[in-house]
């Protein structure tokens, strides 16, 4: 007779009995979403709007740039929030979270290394910072054994 007993540990479970998201999963997905965090903030600091957007992102292009990065993740984040409602309509959404998200990772570290590229490779803590982050996320998303499984917990329906 097969046992029902939980495959990770209770703390990973919500109330309904699906695996929660977890944090490397919500970090990951702001740090793609950076851009819009930073637009976000800079719009609620009324002295000068552009001052903060200025500090962060010199170049405009980079900021659009990364805006489009960030909108797979931004998706993606609205599907985790709104999982228990898709969850009943539709399941089947949950098999694009993986691709959305390597999808804007190989395209932030394809911005960034272009970014070195065009600045002949000097070294800079901000793309190197940026670049190890997200080495660190694509690692994370290809292998963790916790993220495959509640994955394929949120596609059933």
């Amino acid at each position: 007779m097969a046992s029902t007993r939980p495959i990770l540990p209770l703390k990973f479970y919500d109330n309904e009995g699906r695996i929660k998201p977890t944090w490397p999963l919500l970090a990951s997905l702001l740090v793609l979403m950076r851009a819009f965090l930073v637009f976000i903030a800079s719009i609620s600091y009324r002295p000068d709007t552009s001052l903060l957007l200025g500090l962060f992102y010199p170049d405009r292009h980079y900021f659009y740039l990364c805006l489009l990065v960030g909108l797979p993740a931004l998706l993606v984040m609205t599907m985790v929030i709104w999982r228990h409602w898709l969850r009943e309509r539709w399941t089947g959404c949950f098999y694009l979270i993986k691709p959305l998200v390597m999808m804007a990772l190989l395209a932030d570290i394809a911005l960034h290394l272009h970014m070195a590229n065009h600045g002949h490779w000097v070294f800079s803590w901000i793309i190197a910072l940026t670049l190890l982050a997200d080495m660190l996320m694509l690692l994370y998303w290809l292998r963790s054994r916790t993220l495959k499984l509640m994955l394929q917990d949120w596609r059933k329906p």
